[in-house]
C-alpha cells in the first residue's frame, strides 16, 4: 500500500497534494512541482524528493540546454571574448611587427637590392594578417614564437650574402655565420620554447570536432 510522500526538510508525513509542511511549514510548492510528473497535482512517487536534488535539478542539473557557468571549459579567458579578441589582435602586430622587420632587414642585407626589402614588407604584411586571424590570444602567441625564431635564425645568412663586404674571405665568413648562429640561437630557442608552451594551452576549436579523426570512418547508412 502506497504511503504518504514525507517532508524533505523535516522527514515527517505530508498530503498528497501538499505545497507546504504542516510540521514544519516549510514551503514545499518547488519540490512538489518537481515530484508532480504527470501534472495532476499531486506527489507521484511515495518519497519527496530531497530539497538538494530539486535544487540541483532547477539550478544547474540536467538537460541539454542548461549551463553551469563554465562555458569556456576551464579556460581564463572567453575564446570567443571581447578581451580574447583584442588581445589577439595586439599579440598578432606585435610579433608580426618583429617578424616583419627583423625578416625585411635581413632580406635587405642578404640581396642589397630594394627588391628584398619590398619582399620583407609583403611577407611583414602577410605574417601579421595572419597571426591576428588566430582564433585564441594562446595560437596567436603560438605562432608568433615559431615567427620570430625563424627570422632569427635567418640572420646568419647576412654572412653568406656576396653583397656584403667581408675581409679574409671563405674562413671568415664561416666564422662570422657561425657568431651569428650562436648569437641568435638562444633567443631563437626561447621564442620557440614560448611557442610551444602557449601551443600546449591552446583550446580546441568546436568546429573542428565534428571531423572524423584519423582511422575513424563513416558508416554507410544502409
Amino acid at each position: 500500500m502506497e504511503t504518504d510522500p514525507r517532508c524533505p526538510e523535516c522527514g515527517e508525513p505530508i498530503g498528497v497534494t501538499a505545497t507546504y509542511c504542516m510540521h514544519c511549514s516549510a514551503d514545499l510548492t518547488e519540490e512538489q512541482a518537481a515530484a508532480d510528473a504527470d501534472d495532476d497535482g499531486t506527489w507521484d512517487s511515495n518519497e519527496a524528493p530531497s530539497l538538494g536534488d530539486v535544487v540541483e535539478e532547477t539550478v544547474g542539473g540536467g538537460g541539454a540546454g542548461s549551463s553551469t557557468g563554465d562555458s569556456s571549459d576551464g579556460q581564463l579567458l572567453d575564446p570567443d571574448g571581447l578581451v580574447d579578441n583584442a588581445l589577439t589582435i595586439l599579440v598578432g602586430i606585435v610579433g608580426g611587427a618583429i617578424a616583419g622587420l627583423v625578416g625585411t632587414v635581413v632580406l635587405g642585407v642578404v640581396t642589397n637590392s630594394g627588391y628584398g626589402v619590398l619582399f620583407g614588407i609583403v611577407a611583414w604584411l602577410v605574417t601579421t594578417a595572419y597571426l591576428v586571424r588566430q582564433r585564441t590570444v594562446q595560437g596567436a602567441v603560438s605562432k608568433s614564437g615559431y615567427a620570430i625564431a625563424l627570422v632569427l635564425l635567418l640572420v646568419p645568412l647576412v654572412a653568406l650574402s656576396p653583397f656584403v663586404n667581408i675581409d679574409g674571405g671563405l674562413s671568415e665568413r664561416g666564422g662570422l655565420f657561425v657568431v651569428l648562429l650562436v648569437s641568435v640561437g638562444i633567443p631563437a630557442a626561447i621564442a620557440a620554447a614560448v611557442g610551444w608552451v602557449a601551443g600546449r594551452f591552446v583550446p580546441d576549436d568546436p568546429a573542428a570536432g565534428d571531423a572524423p579523426t584519423d582511422g575513424e570512418h563513416e558508416t554507410p547508412t544502409q
